[in-house]
């Protein structure tokens, strides 16, 4: 038993240490929080079918050489920069918009449920998604690619419409 518990710990160690710029930090990407509004549900749905999401991303780069492209992605949304827009830059922003079918749902049984005021109107959601960056880097004599990849943070709010202050009719 005493082995297996070692065994455990060494691969927890290694998983550990290695780091998601495999190391050399030639590339680091980072993520602004993101907001979207969702409608009700219903209160037997357990999942929130996330909107289409715009996400801000920045990528610090850095290469032995002069950069050749540089991809950022989310799910299977991607953007890639080429040599000439990557000349010269220490850092590249884009945005990227997301579809909802290219996102998870995300589980929660305390929000935004139909009829139901006391559930939260407030959600931040992370890591449901992630961004990648993978950057290539060309030298007279090698070339090399780095990656690095961020969890997302979304913030939900329920958009229950305009309250309802009318009084019912009287017309019968």
């Amino acid at each position: 038993m005493s082995s297996v518990r070692l065994t455990i710990l060494a691969l927890f160690l290694s998983s550990v240490c290695i780091s998601p710029a495999i190391g050399d930090n030639n590339v680091v990407i980072a993520a602004q929080e993101t907001e979207a509004n969702v409608a009700p549900r219903a209160k037997s749905l357990r999942l929130i079918n996330l909107p289409a999401l715009t996400f801000s991303l920045r990528a610090a780069i850095r290469c032995q050489g002069e950069p050749t492209s540089l991809t950022l992605s989310i799910a299977d949304t991607f953007r890639t920069l080429g040599k000439d827009e990557l000349a010269g830059q220490r850092a590249a922003d884009t945005s990227l918009t997301v579809p909802a079918q290219q996102l998870a749902l995300a589980a929660t049984s305390r929000f935004c449920i139909d009829g139901d005021t006391e559930t939260s109107d407030k959600l931040l959601v992370s890591g449901v998604t992630t961004a990648h960056a993978s950057l290539v880097c060309a030298s007279d004599t090698n070339t090399s690619v780095h990656y690095a990849s961020t969890p997302l943070q979304i913030s939900l709010t329920c958009d229950r419409g305009p309250e309802k202050t009318q009084e019912p009719s009287s017309e019968r």
